[in-house]
C-alpha cells in the first residue's frame, strides 16, 4: 500500500491514469447494473423483483424492458436499456446504424452487424477482458511468489528444482503453446482461460521474488530476527513481502497490459471466451469480419479505444512508479 501510495504522490499523470483504470473497474463491476435488458426493478403481477438484471429470475425469462412498459405496474430502467446480446431491429432496418444516426434509438455508439447495442457491449466487453487480466495477474503473483519464495529463502535442492522449472517454462513458446491449448480445449469459463495464461506467466513474478528474497535474507535486519528465531513464515509475512512490495507491483502493472493485449488478440483469433459473451478483442474480430457496411469504423474505433486507453494506463502508471522506485533505491 506504501509503495502504491508514493507512486500517485509522485506523478500527476500516475493519479491520472489510475482513476481512469479504478473508473474502468468500476463501470466493469456495474455492468450488469448500467446496461442490461432487464431493469434494475420492476413490479409485475403483484410481485416485486429488485435487480432482476443482476439475478436473472426466471420468471422474466424472454422478456424486456421494452415488452415490461406495457404489462409492469412501473419499472425502473438502467441507463442503457439494452443488453450485450440483445438484437434490437429486424433486418429491414439495415443495420448496423451508424452513431450519427443511431441516438435516435438510444444507441450513442451505434449497432452492430445484427443489431446489438455497440455500447451496452463495450460495457459487458470491460467485465470480461479486465477479469480475465486481473484475475491472470492474481494468480501468476500467487503462483510466483510462493515458487519464488521458497526457492530463494530455502535455497539447496528445492532452489534447483523451482530454477529447472522456471526455465522449462520460460522457454516454452508461450504463445504458440497457448493457442495449441486453447483450440484443442474449448473455453468454457473466464476463470479457465485465466489459469490458462497465468500457468504461463509466473516464471516472471518467480524469477523476480527469488532475487530480491536472496538479496534481503542477507540484511542485518533478517540476521537479527533469525538470531531471535523467528520462524520462516514470520519473516517472509513481516519482512521479505513488504520489502519486495515495490518490484511486485512494478511487475504486476506490466503483466496486466501486456495480458489485456494477449487476452483481446486470442478472442480476436476466436480463441478466447465462448460467444455471446462479449470481450474488446471479441468486438474488434466482429468488426474485422463485418462486411454489411463496408465503412462502419465505429464497430473497430470505440473497442479499440477503450483497450488502448487501459494499457496506456497501466504503462503510465507503471513509469511513474519505476521512477519512483529508482529515486527511492
Amino acid at each position: 500500500m506504501s509503495a502504491l501510495t508514493s507512486t500517485l504522490r509522485s506523478s500527476r499523470a500516475a493519479r491520472a491514469a489510475f482513476a481512469l483504470f479504478s473508473l474502468m473497474i468500476l463501470v466493469a463491476l456495474l455492468a450488469p447494473v448500467l446496461a442490461s435488458d432487464l431493469p434494475l426493478a420492476v413490479r409485475l403481477e403483484g410481485k416485486t423483483y429488485w435487480l432482476p438484471c443482476v439475478t436473472r429470475p426466471v420468471e422474466l425469462l424472454g422478456r424486456d424492458q421494452q415488452s415490461l412498459e406495457t404489462v409492469a405496474e412501473w419499472q425502473v430502467k438502467t441507463p442503457i436499456a439494452h443488453g450485450p446480446a440483445q438484437s434490437l431491429f429486424t433486418l429491414e432496418n439495415a443495420p448496423p446504424t451508424p452513431p450519427p444516426w443511431a441516438p435516435q434509438r438510444n444507441l450513442p455508439l451505434g449497432s452492430d452487424e445484427i443489431s446489438r447495442d455497440v455500447l451496452a457491449r463495450i460495457i459487458h466487453g470491460a467485465r470480461t477482458s479486465l477479469f480475465i487480466a486481473v484475475l491472470t495477474v492474481a494468480l501468476a503473483l500467487l503462483i510466483g511468489v510462493i515458487l519464488g519464495g521458497l526457492a530463494g529463502l530455502l535455497g539447496g535442492w528445492v532452489d534447483a528444482v523451482i530454477s529447472r522449472l522456471i526455465e522449462i517454462v520460460t522457454a516454452l513458446p508461450g504463445v504458440l503453446v497457448l493457442i495449441a491449448v486453447l483450440a484443442t480445449v474449448r473455453v468454457q469459463s473466464l476463470t479457465f482461460l485465466a489459469f490458462v495464461i497465468a500457468l504461463l506467466r509466473w516464471p516472471d513474478v518467480a524469477r523476480l521474488m527469488r532475487s530480491e528474497v536472496h538479496r534481503l535474507k542477507r540484511a542485518d535486519f533478517i540476521l537479527l530476527s533469525r538470531t531471535w528465531g523467528a520462524t520462516p513464515f514470520h519473516l517472509v509475512r513481516t519482512h521479505l513481502l513488504p520489502n519486495a512490495a515495490a518490484p511486485l507491483l512494478l511487475s504486476a502493472v506490466s503483466m496486466l497490459a501486456s495480458t489485456l493485449l494477449l487476452e483481446s488478440a486470442l478472442s480476436f483469433l476466436g480463441l478466447g471466451v465462448a460467444a455471446p459473451t462479449a470481450s474488446w478483442g471479441d468486438l474488434l474480430a466482429e468488426a474485422h469480419r463485418t462486411l454489411v457496411v463496408p465503412g462502419a469504423w465505429w464497430l473497430a474505433v470505440f473497442p479499440g479505444l477503450m483497450l488502448a486507453a487501459t494499457v496506456l494506463c497501466a504503462h503510465v502508471f507503471g513509469e511513474a512508479a519505476q521512477r519512483t522506485f529508482d529515486g527511492r533505491s
